[in-house]
C-alpha cells in the first residue's frame, strides 16, 4: 500500500472524531446534568409561587470528599514511586532518580496544587477528569534597554538572560548609538527565549475525545482534545505566519454553546464572546484538534500511534509518537471501559428525591402558615380582604348565624413530621451508599443515648473505607499514568542534565540516561487520609523497633527506624524529613552527626594531618623526642648511681672519722699521762703537775728540751 496523502489521513480522522465518547449516547448530557446539580441550578420543572429550593446533595457529597482527597494527593508524602526489579546498583540508584524527579516535576508546575485539586475535583463531579502532558516549546520576547555599555558588558548581558529552562537565547539589536567620547554603547534589543519543559494542563470534559466504548486510554484508537487558540499563540508555538492565515476563525456564533462550558461559565457571562473583546488578526480565535491515532499511514499493513494536529482541512502536525500524554481519573471504575462513574453519578437521584420531599415540606409549611378561610355569603369581602391590624368584619344585619360560624380558617394538615423521617430515611440510603455520613444521622434521641465508641468507630472506618477505594482507584489509574508518562517523556526529549532540589539538598539527573523499565508503586490507601491514626500506628511499629534494637536483634536496623519516622513526618505534613532526622544512608547527615564525637578529637586529627602533610619532618620530630627520652633515662640512672655512690662515700667517711677520732683521743691520753711524767720530773716535785694545762705542759716541756 502506497503512503497516504494528506486528504486521505484528513478522510480517515473525521468520522473517527464523529465517533468520539462526547458526540455519542448520553455522555456530555449526563455531563452536564451532574455539574448543574453540584451548583445546585433549578431543573426546570419549577411552579411560579411554590418552592423552587433545590437540594444540594452532590455538592455536600463530592465537598466531603475534597479535604480527604487534598490531604493524599496534595499533601508531602510521595504518591507514586519507582520500585527496582533486581539488587543491581545502578538499577536501584536510577529508580531513586527517576522517583525524585518526577515527583519534582509534578510538584513544581506553575499552579500545580490548583492543576491537581481541578483534575481530582473534575473526576468527582464529571464522568471523569483529564489531564493532559507535554513538552512545552515555547517562545517569549522581551524588550530590554541599557546605557552606557561596552562590548564585553553587553555579552555578559546576553549570557545572563540564559537560565536553567531557557535552551536558546536570540538577540536583535534594534537601536545602537555609540557615545564617541567615552566608546560606550546605548542599546536596545529584543530578546527571544526557547524554552522546553514539561507541562501539565487540565482537559475540559466537553474537550476531550476518546473513542467511544474504548477499554482504556491506551487502547483506544483516538485520543485527544479540541484546543481553542488565537492566532497569536500559534505563530509562538512555532508555526508559520502563511499557514496560520489559511485556518479558519472561529465566529461568535459559532462560540454560543449551551454545554458545559455555558453552565460553568453562567454566572459570568457564560461562553459567549462579547463585543468588548479586542478585534484584530492576532486575537481571533482557532479551534485546534490535537489527535493522537492509530492509523496506517506508511501503508505497511500495520497501525502506529501518531499525533496529528488538524484545524479545518489542514494538518498542522503529522509525526510518529508512540505514546498516548493523557491521564484520566474516575471515581469509580466500571469493567471494561475507560470512563467510569463519578460521585455526583450515584447521589444525583437521591438529590432529585430530597429536592421533592424539601419543596414539598416547604410549600405545606406555607400553606399552614397561610390558610385560607371559609367565608358565609353574608361576610363582607372587602373586610376580609383587608389585612389591618384590629380591623373589622362585618356582617349583613339580618344575618342569623354567629360570627364564629360564619368565617372560620380552612385547615391544612402539617405534614413537616412525616416528611422529616422520609428525609431521614433518604439521608441514610444516601449515607449508605456514599460513605458520607453523621454518626448519630436518622437516630431518635433514644438511639443517640445509646451510641456507643465503637459503633462510632465502625461507622468511621466504613466511610473512610469508600474514600479510600475511591483515592486508590486515581493513584493506581490517573496518577499511575501521569508518572509513568513524565518519565517516558523525559527520557527521550530531554538530553541534559537537570539540575533540582529535593528535602533542601540539590541533586543533578539526566533522564536520557535511564536505561530500565521499573516497577510503579502506589503510595496511596492508608486510611484514607486519616494522618492521626496512620501516626499512632507508626509509633507503636518505631516503639517495637527500639525494643528490638536495645536487645541488639537484627530484625531492625537504623534505616529501618529512620524509614518509620520518614513516614511519621510524612504524616504530620512535614515535607523535609531532613530537617529533623538524619538518613543513615546519606554520607554527608551522618558525617554531621558525628560532627559532635569529632570535636572532641580535633587536636588528635590536626597532628595526624601534619604527620600526614610533611612526614620527613615527623620523622626527625619522633627521632628528636625518641633521643631525648633516652638521655633522660640515661641521666636518671646515671644519677641514681651518683646518689648510691655519694651515699656509700658518706657511710664509709663518717665509719673512718669515728675511727680517726677514736685512735686520736688515746693517743692524746697516752700522750698527756707521759708529759705530765716528764714534767714532774722536770718540775722536781716543786709543782704538781695536774694544776698545769696540758698547754703549760707542753711549754714547759720544750723549754727544758731546748735548754
Amino acid at each position: 500500500m502506497a503512503k497516504m496523502t494528506e486528504m486521505e489521513l484528513l478522510a480517515v480522522l473525521n468520522p473517527a472524531m464523529q465517533d468520539a465518547a462526547i458526540f455519542n449516547g448520553e455522555f456530555s448530557a449526563l455531563n452536564a446534568k451532574y455539574l448543574k446539580e453540584y451548583l445546585g441550578r433549578p431543573y426546570g420543572d419549577e411552579v411560579e409561587g411554590q418552592s423552587s429550593v433545590v437540594s444540594t446533595d452532590v455538592a455536600d457529597v463530592v465537598e466531603s470528599d475534597m479535604p480527604s482527597l487534598a490531604r493524599i494527593f496534595l499533601g508531602s508524602g510521595d504518591i507514586i514511586s519507582f520500585e527496582p526489579n533486581t539488587e543491581n546498583e545502578a538499577e536501584v540508584q536510577e529508580a531513586e532518580d527517576k522517583s525524585k524527579y518526577v515527583n519534582w516535576i509534578i510538584r513544581n508546575q506553575p499552579n500545580s496544587f490548583a492543576t491537581i485539586h481541578n483534575w481530582l475535583k473534575d473526576a468527582e463531579i464529571q464522568k471523569n477528569g483529564v489531564v493532559k502532558y507535554f513538552i512545552d516549546e515555547s517562545k517569549e520576547v522581551e524588550t530590554h534597554e541599557y546605557e552606557g555599555v561596552d562590548q564585553t558588558e553587553f555579552a555578559g548581558i546576553v549570557e545572563s538572560l540564559k537560565g536553567a529552562d531557557v535552551d536558546k537565547v536570540k538577540v536583535e539589536v534594534a537601536d545602537q548609538i555609540e557615545d564617541e567620547q567615552t566608546g560606550l554603547f546605548n542599546i536596545s534589543f529584543r530578546s527571544t527565549k526557547e524554552c522546553n519543559e514539561v507541562r501539565i494542563i487540565n482537559v475540559p470534559p466537553e474537550s476531550f475525545l476518546i473513542t467511544k466504548n474504548a477499554s482504556s486510554i491506551d487502547d483506544a484508537s483516538l485520543v485527544g482534545d479540541r484546543i481553542r487558540k488565537t492566532r497569536g499563540e500559534l505563530i509562538a508555538d512555532g508555526f508559520k505566519r502563511d499557514l496560520v492565515d489559511q485556518l479558519p476563525s472561529i465566529g461568535d456564533e459559532e462560540q454560543r454553546e449551551t454545554t458545559i462550558a455555558d453552565i460553568r461559565n453562567r454566572e459570568q457571562g457564560g461562553s459567549t464572546k462579547t463585543s468588548s473583546d479586542i478585534k484584530n488578526w492576532s486575537s481571533e480565535t482557532v479551534e485546534v484538534k490535537d489527535l493522537y491515532v492509530k492509523v496506517d499511514f506508511d501503508g505497511d499493513g500495520i497501525a502506529e500511534r501518531r499525533h496529528v494536529m488538524i484545524s479545518g482541512n489542514k494538518v498542522l502536525i503529522n509525526e510518529p509518537f508512540d505514546h498516548v500524554p493523557y491521564a484520566s481519573l474516575s471515581a469509580i471504575l466500571m469493567p471494561h471501559k475507560a470512563i467510569g462513574r463519578s460521585r455526583a453519578e450515584i447521589v444525583s437521584s437521591t438529590q432529585r428525591q430530597k429536592t421533592a420531599l424539601l419543596r414539598g415540606m416547604l410549600n405545606n409549611q406555607y400553606m399552614v402558615n397561610n390558610p385560607r378561610n371559609v367565608v358565609h355569603p353574608d361576610v363582607d369581602l372587602d373586610d376580609m380582604l383587608d389585612a389591618r391590624v384590629n380591623g373589622i368584619v362585618r356582617l349583613e344585619e339580618d344575618t342569623e348565624i354567629r360570627p364564629q360560624d360564619a368565617v372560620y380558617p380552612l385547615t391544612v394538615p402539617y405534614i413537616g413530621g412525616e416528611s422529616l423521617q422520609v428525609l431521614q430515611y433518604v439521608d441514610q440510603a444516601r449515607a449508605q451508599t456514599t460513605g458520607a455520613m453523621l454518626a448519630n444521622q436518622g437516630l431518635d434521641s433514644d438511639a443517640i443515648g445509646r451510641e456507643t465508641a465503637t459503633r462510632f468507630e465502625g461507622v468511621q472506618d466504613a466511610a473512610a473505607a469508600k474514600i479510600e477505594l475511591i483515592a486508590r482507584n486515581y493513584a493506581e489509574t490517573g496518577f499511575r499514568k501521569l508518572y509513568e508518562g513524565i518519565a517516558w517523556l523525559v527520557s527521550r526529549y530531554q538530553n541534559t542534565d537537570a539540575e533540582f532540589r529535593v528535602l533542601g539538598k540539590a541533586m543533578t539527573v539526566n533522564p536520557a540516561n535511564w536505561r530500565y523499565k521499573h516497577h510503579v508503586q502506589s503510595n496511596v490507601g492508608l486510611g484514607a487520609g486519616n494522618n492521626e491514626r496512620l501516626i499512632e500506628s507508626l509509633q507503636g511499629i518505631y516503639g517495637i523497633q527500639m525494643q528490638l534494637k536495645d536487645k541488639q536483634s537484627l530484625l531492625v536496623d537504623d534505616k529501618d527506624m529512620f524509614n518509620t519516622l520518614s513516614r511519621i513526618t510524612d504524616g504530620l505534613g512535614l515535607p523535609r524529613t531532613n530537617e529533623f532526622f538524619n538518613d543513615p544512608e546519606v554520607p554527608d547527615e551522618t558525617l554531621l552527626a558525628q560532627n559532635e564525637q569529632l570535636n572532641q578529637m580535633v587536636m588528635q586529627l590536626q597532628e595526624q594531618v601534619q604527620m600526614m602533610q610533611n612526614p620527613l619532618a615527623d620523622a626527625e620530630k619522633i627521632k628528636q623526642e625518641a633521643f631525648l627520652l633516652k638521655a633522660q633515662s640515661d641521666a636518671q640512672i646515671k644519677t641514681t648511681e651518683l646518689a648510691m655512690k655519694q651515699q656509700q662515700f658518706e657511710t664509709t667517711t663518717a665509719q673512718q672519722q669515728e675511727q680517726f677520732e677514736s685512735k686520736t683521743a688515746e693517743k692524746l691520753t697516752e700522750l698527756e699521762m707521759k708529759y705530765k711524767e716528764d714534767a714532774k720530773e722536770v718540775f722536781d716535785g716543786n709543782l704538781d703537775p695536774s694544776a698545769l694545762s696540758t698547754e703549760q705542759i707542753i711549754a714547759a716541756l720544750e723549754a727544758t728540751n731546748n735548754g
